[in-house]
């Protein structure tokens, strides 16, 4: 079978490494690369990504986009892109991978109406994929929405494919529903330890936690520090699940919460960091510590 040419717009580490497990299995991958960073020039060079010199030009060939962006930027991406496949009347499918709520992927697919596009909303559950021998891994794709079989032939290649049936925002619900845990906790966590220290209790509530809930500890101890590092992605993607709670009618503050202390942190001195470049020596203590002017 034959294998689709695929466009991912972004090479930041998820879309970077997406690609790459992609390029190692053989497939093309292309994007467009004027006016990027060094670090993302890096990044899909080392992905093999071929760079094209516009959206007209990366739509001509292409057989599948997947959208994966900040969620902030999602629906921008995607009226651009549905721009120029209505004026170029070409046809592909295209990918919602974004972390964004239910509403907000129907309302993303609403776009692509009177376009030759086929929607497919999704949701990406784990980290960037690993094609390391010694230490391979995938992420989970959750999918939604339209069937698409060139999608569905890559299953195990980037992603483990999970289908949710032909309802869009099955998939993006899936999502957010997992992020509310898993980036809820370590948000509640981080504002927990904020309070401990502006109340002169951190290293107590340090030490009791590692009496009496372990788990939690380790959680903490070792997440923390990593949060500054992708809090100006997540803050947005709190929002978002705050506003899926609320379209189920299921009490939000909590998240909205979560992205104040999201804010927090990219907006402390560690903020600028990435995955990359962040701090390994610095420990949660002294990151909660370094957001005291938040008191």
């Amino acid at each position: 079978m034959t294998k689709p040419n695929i466009a991912i717009i972004s090479a930041g580490e998820m879309g970077a490494s997406v690609a790459a497990a992609y390029t190692h299995a053989g497939y093309t991958i292309t994007t467009i690369l004027a006016d990027r960073s060094p670090e993302t020039l890096s990044r899909a060079h080392q992905a093999q990504m071929q760079d094209r010199p516009n959206l007209k030009s990366l739509l001509t060939d292409c057989d599948i986009f997947l959208s994966i962006v900040p969620p902030a930027l999602a629906t921008e991406l995607a009226t651009q892109v549905a721009a120029q496949a209505k004026a170029s009347n070409v046809a592909f499918s295209f990918v919602e991978c974004n972390a964004i709520s239910p509403d907000h992927s129907n309302a993303i697919a609403s776009l692509f109406s009177d376009t030759n596009v086929k929607f497919i909303d999704a949701g990406i559950i784990g980290g960037p994929p690993r094609v390391a021998v010694n230490q391979p891994y995938l992420p989970c794709l959750y999918v939604s929405g339209a069937t698409c079989p060139q999608l569905n032939q890559t299953d195990g290649v980037a992603f483990r494919i999970k289908q949710l049936g032909d309802e869009i925002g099955r998939a993006s619900g899936m999502k957010m529903s997992y992020a509310a845990i898993t980036k809820g906790i370590n948000s509640l966590l981080a504002g927990a330890f904020l309070t401990a220290e502006n109340l002169g209790l951190l290293d107590e509530l340090i030490a009791e936690l590692s009496e009496s809930q372990n788990e939690l500890f380790t959680r903490a101890t070792s997440n923390i520090q990593r949060l500054p590092a992708d809090a100006g992605r997540w803050a947005p993607e709190m929002r978002e699940i705050a506003q899926t709670f609320q379209s189920v009618g299921v009490p939000n503050g909590f998240h909205l919460a979560a992205a104040e202390m999201m804010q927090i942190l990219d907006a402390s001195p560690f903020g600028n960091e990435t995955r990359k470049t962040r701090d390994t020596s610095r420990s949660a203590k002294q990151t909660i510590q370094g957001l005291t002017p938040h008191k």
